[in-house]
């Protein structure tokens, strides 16, 4: 146990960690997505719709294998965290070296299998291109996305390292500044009329370069740069396999609800008819920005609140997390989707982007759905009711997917994101809210719950 004055100043330490945190982290997002909307219009602009839906689709692919790092991460900044309060930083190196090694072992072996699997698919007739020019880069820049994904896997414990010591702040810059970065690369690709691969493996490029610089700035301060130091103890990574595994299954659910669709839309009608999708569901996840920047920095004060029994101020803080979300986020969101095609027409100045009324207010819906039930996910996950979330999880993702593949044909993606709405309405949405609510009520009879893994 820490002693008294010890602490008493981390309690005192932890709400400026926690307003650096959300502070960079609005900054940082901020930049990100004006960066990546400044991007649209110089990309589409160069190789057209088809080639830009394509590059969106190869990303939403890859972001459905997240899991490909086994939960290490999470249960490593967990961990991490636990020997930098005790200052054992011995323990911390090892750990920190075994994972990382695991990682660029696992990243090495995805990438050799991809590389062999890669040319043998058809991806013109996989993903019905049409474009010359996009049927013929379209090998390379799927090779360029998952290559650079596979190096960033050990790079991303940059991330973890950072929030372990309460400097999510220096993860926050790092990524506004390869943003930022990635944004000229691409300005400068098109400049200079580059093909596909290489705007990929720009701004691709540009993330990796940005996890390597916090990571050796990370460990130059902690003195672990010589990595000769480091040695691979298996018994370390088994140990932590199981510490963020039901996290994990839950991250990969959810990231399979929010990006198969783009992949589902691109295998029925083409590449091309990702990009309204993809320009509608970017303008919308500028509300996200919002939320995400003052619920992230509660998820540890519920957890706090929990052990100290401090329920009343857990419903209070929930509710007013919830009108919080309905004023900053729903109904401006509903505003804007008033104007969507006139903000699209003035951002991408393209022909043949349009989505249609349906599609915006289809996809207004699903996210008016999403943002009103994260503040009650946030609460179970801290309060490590976590099995619960992923069971609801795991049922709206099957049910999903099933109304996906079946309302597509007759409907068109409007009929995907129809799929998606009524897939993920009774479980992820009802579920997570009458969780919630239920175990408030109960929660005073409940015994203190173990740690979750913070993401």
């Amino acid at each position: 146990m820490k002693p008294p004055d010890q602490a008493a100043g981390n309690r005192r330490g932890l709400p400026r960690a926690l307003v650096m945190f959300f502070a960079t982290s609005l900054a940082a997002r901020g930049i990100g997505i004006a960066c990546q909307l400044l991007q649209v219009p110089l990309v589409i602009g160069l190789l057209g719709p088809e080639a830009f839906g394509f590059w969106m689709t190869l990303t939403s692919l890859t972001a459905l294998v997240q899991f490909a790092d086994l939960g290490l991460g999470i249960g490593a900044q967990n961990r991490l965290a636990e020997h930098f309060a005790h200052h054992e930083f011995a323990k911390a190196r090892a750990l920190f070296g075994s994972v990382f090694v695991c990682l660029a072992g696992v990243g090495l072996a995805l990438g050799a299998g991809l590389a062999l699997l890669l040319p043998r698919l058809d991806l013109a007739h996989l993903f019905h291109l049409q474009d010359a020019a996009t049927t013929m880069h379209a090998p390379g820049a799927a090779l360029a996305v998952c290559w650079f994904f596979c190096a960033g896997l050990p790079f991303g414990l940059a991330q973890r390292l950072a929030f372990a010591q309460q400097e999510g702040w220096m993860h926050n810059a790092a990524q506004a500044v390869g943003s930022v970065v990635s944004l000229a690369a691409v300005a400068w690709g098109v400049h200079a009329r580059w093909n596909l691969i290489g705007l990929v493996a720009a701004v691709q490029g540009a993330v990796l370069l940005g996890n390597a610089l916090l990571l050796a700035v990370q460990l130059t301060r902690l003195r672990w740069l010589s990595f000769r130091r480091f040695t691979f103890r298996p018994a370390l990574v088994r140990g932590l396999l199981g510490l963020g595994a039901l996290f994990s299954v839950q991250q990969v659910l959810s990231t399979v609800l929010f990006s198969l669709p783009q992949v589902i839309i691109s295998a029925q009608f083409g590449a091309a008819a990702v990009t309204p999708y993809n320009l509608v569901q970017r303008l919308f996840n500028l509300f996200a920005v919002v939320q995400n920047a003052f619920l992230l920095p509660l998820w540890p004060a519920w957890s706090q609140a929990r052990a100290l029994g401090e329920f009343a101020w857990m419903r209070s803080t929930l509710r007013h997390s919830v009108k919080a979300t309905v004023l900053g986020c729903v109904l401006p969101m509903m505003l804007g989707a008033c104007f969507v095609p006139q903000i699209i027409r003035l951002w991408t100045g393209a022909n043949g982007v349009q989505p249609s009324v349906t599609l915006v207010w289809l996809l207004c819906t699903w996210n008016t759905l999403t943002f009103l039930q994260q503040p009650y996910l946030y609460l179970l996950v801290a309060v490590s009711e976590v099995r619960r979330t992923t069971v609801f999880c795991a049922l709206s993702a099957l049910s999903s997917i099933a109304l996906m593949h079946a309302l597509a044909r007759p409907l068109g993606p409007e009929g995907v994101v129809l799929g998606l709405i009524l897939g993920s309405l009774p479980f992820n949405f009802a579920g997570n809210v009458l969780a919630a609510r239920r175990y408030l009520r109960t929660a005073s009879e409940l015994p203190p719950p173990a740690p979750v893994p913070v993401a």
